[in-house]
């Protein structure tokens, strides 16, 4: 356990509701947001990269939590007025959007009188959470949960005697309001009367077959099928074509314990028997299990609200990807981790997080993504509990840069020729063809995606001969860019324009941009950008703005809204203008990421814009796949963390203050760090860096 309770400084509702904040003045007025203006964060109990969470549902996009219907621009329409559930769901998404598969699965819901009530939707009141655990008063019950590495408890406590519990297995994904892609029907089901206080339940969903135990333990504990109606595999179904049990109890508490597992129901069924802690002793051991997690960074700050909004975020990096070691997935055994969802989020900022910081789960990370290389023959942007490999439009060879960044930082059990091995398979893949061939892709981004990954590569590889042929194909990246410095109009680009992928931090800066016509033209180009000196942008935020968004054109940065150019701060280094890149860190992160549920300025997606936060805050900020962090504006006194190999790093900041967030000096170990850049295997040594901040004024006075 962590001498630190971490875990109060933690917002687990943080992001959970609709962005209520925006600049009217300031450089993040500059800004403009592409993306629906929502977190879509949960404060469901799950423990870090956990195997299950359980929480409330209410059907709402993206997660079944909350009020939000299915949006992708602007403001976001509301099922609801009140925050309200018809029951409490099991596996769920953290931060995406329209990813194509939605689980909340095994819907558990407290009721009185007959079965007809079930479904019925109630405001959820008195919420409240902390790391690990939930509660809230659903239909006079007062509802509790908490999670152990693969069982969810609920504990119900009824005001009055004649209480039941239904659980649902029909359900998958989202409300039925929405259109049919979000949600699903189960096949192959099958409802089994296990024991006088457990039901098992298997069918495929999402084109995943899953097998679920539910025990209750009670007084006089009673279950029977739901509904009596037709019969299916031994389901038997309700009017509204639900299917599942109900426990009759005595008394008005009854702890009930859900577990399951893609091998079987041995498995689900050995997952609850092994878990014999009481609801205290495991919501106790998870919130330590969370503080443990948060203590690998303890930071010193003056200012109480922005330790809140760093441990909130940290607290929501390490939600996804999801550990599901031991089960099987596709073919997939053994070293399973889902929820990849997707590398597009993910491979920036929240595996560099994993892979510097927790050990276990890196080695878990890298496992698994040679697994899905072997087993699929490629490493597709998407993964998770589904046979859906959603969203490739987005990029390619994502897995390359998360695999180059676990090498880098040392984490064990990866070797070069694995990576080499794994990189062949993506090559050979039909869309790559046109590539080979002439050096292009239909988008222009994933001729970047690819050359950069051959560049990275091309450094750790021992094979001589790959390394020619990888070097060749890097050398297409100026295929991307048209003579005016920017990615070219020929292109249709995945959430953005042009612009927005024009800075993209490539391994051959220097290279990229004499291309764009010198130092002094690229500054030009990213001042234009970030609208150092263009007009304050009002934010489009009427719902169904989908169609005006897509049609604006400002051509400039995203904001922090998405993670399409969230590294793109960090470009003004290599044209000498460092104190750009802490003029924007500065302004994210004072003014676009506030405290509460509207906090985050855009969707998390998996971590990915709350582990941006971390490692801006903490003045480091990591290029996947190329094997070095760069140096930008820290807004914390002092960091003390533990990496992934048990060394000690520590960041100290002398200096910082409101108006002390540029760099005057930073040393690594006693040595002046040149060109804002520390090699990731010097970081993974450990030691101190030490910045020295100075004012806006004295910055001036330096030139």
């Amino acid at each position: 356990m962590s001498e630190k309770d971490l875990c109060k400084f933690v917002d687990v509702f943080y992001g959970n509701g609709e962005v209520d904040h925006f600049s009217n003045d300031g450089l993040s007025s500059k800004w403009f947001y592409i993306k629906a203006l929502c977190g879509n964060t949960i404060p469901h109990p799950v423990l870090p990269f956990g195997k299950i969470s359980v929480g409330p549902y209410s059907g709402g996009f993206p997660t079944g939590y909350g009020t939000h219907y299915p949006n992708s621009c602007g403001g976001i329409k509301k099922l609801s007025e009140k925050n309200q559930a018809r029951g409490f769901s099991h596996l769920h998404q953290s931060g995406t959007g329209g990813i194509g598969f939605y689980y909340n699965y095994a819907i558990v819901t407290p009721f009185y009188n007959d079965d007809t009530t079930i479904g019925n939707y109630y405001e959820l009141k008195n919420e409240f959470a902390v790391p690990g655990y939930y509660c809230a008063d659903f239909n006079y019950v007062h509802c509790q949960l908490t999670v152990n590495e693969s069982v969810a408890y609920h504990k119900y406590t009824f005001e009055k005697e004649c209480g039941k519990l239904a659980i649902d297995f029909s359900n998958d994904g989202l409300s039925k309001q929405f259109e049919k892609k979000f949600y699903g029907f189960v096949s192959d089901a099958e409802v089994l009367l296990h024991s006088n206080d457990t039901v098992l339940f298997s069918g495929v969903l999402s084109g995943v077959k899953l097998y679920f135990a539910v025990k209750a333990e009670g007084n006089g504990v009673k279950p029977h099928l739901l509904g009596n109606v037709d019969s299916m595999n031994g389901c038997v179904k309700t009017p509204e074509n639900r299917f599942g049990a109900v426990f009759e109890f005595e008394g008005k508490e009854i702890l009930v314990k859900v577990s399951y597992s893609t091998i079987g129901y041995a498995n689900a069924v050995n997952n609850i028997d092994s878990s014999q802690k009481d609801f205290h002793q495991t919501k106790k051991e998870a919130y330590d299990i969370w503080n443990s997690f948060l203590s690998v960074i303890d930071i010193d700050t003056d200012n109480e609200e922005f330790k809140k909004l760093f441990y909130s975020n940290l607290y929501h990096s390490l939600i996804k990807p999801a550990d599901m070691t031991g089960e099987k997935i596709l073919g997939i055994e053994n070293d399973v981790v889902v929820d990849f969802a997707t590398f597009w989020d993910q491979y920036k900022t929240v595996f560099p997080l994993i892979f510097t910081f927790y050990p276990e789960m890196g080695k878990k990370v890298v496992a698994a993504i040679k697994n899905i290389s072997k087993k699929l023959d490629r490493i597709p942007n998407n993964l998770g509990l589904s046979n859906k490999f959603t969203c490739e439009e987005q990029a390619k060879m994502l897995g390359i840069y998360a695999l180059c960044d676990a090498y880098y930082a040392g984490i064990s059990g990866l070797e070069a020729n694995e990576i080499d091995e794994c990189v062949k398979r993506e090559l050979k893949q039909e869309d790559f063809k046109s590539f080979l061939e002439n050096g292009f892709f239909k988008r222009y981004t994933h001729i970047l995606d690819v050359t950069d990954a051959c560049m990275d590569v091309s450094t750790i590889t021992k094979d001589s001969e790959f390394k020619k042929l990888l070097v060749t194909l890097s050398e297409n990246w100026k295929n991307a860019y048209d003579t005016d410095g920017l990615m070219s109009e020929n292109s249709r680009y995945y959430e953005g324009d042009r612009y927005t992928y024009s800075f993209r931090l490539q391994k051959n800066m220097q290279e990229r941009i004499a291309y764009a016509g010198g130092k002094e033209k690229f500054t030009e180009l990213l001042d234009n950008f970030f609208g150092f000196f263009g007009e304050s942008i009002k934010q489009i935020t009427y719902v169904d703005a989908d169609e005006e968004i897509s049609k604006t054109r400002y051509h400039r940065f995203e904001g922090f809204n998405n993670e399409c150019d969230m590294e793109t701060p960090y470009a003004y280094i290599f044209s000498d203008r460092h104190d750009r890149t802490c003029d924007i860190v500065h302004e994210a992160l004072t003014k676009s990421y506030r405290l509460g549920k509207g906090g985050l300025p855009g969707n998390n997606d998996s971590g990915g814009l709350s582990s941006c936060f971390v490692w801006n805050a903490l003045g480091l900020f990591p290029i996947s796949g190329a094997g070095y962090f760069l140096v930008g504006s820290p807004h914390i006194k002092k960091a003390v963390m533990t990496l992934s190999n048990g060394k000690i790093l520590e960041i100290e900041v002398n200096n910082l203050s409101e108006e002390n967030y540029y760099v005057e000096s930073v040393c690594f170990n006693g040595i002046p760090v040149e060109n804002y850049i520390i090699e990731t295997n010097k970081i993974m040594q450990g030691g101190k860096i030490l910045f020295k901040m100075k004012s806006a004024v004295k910055r001036k006075e330096q030139g």
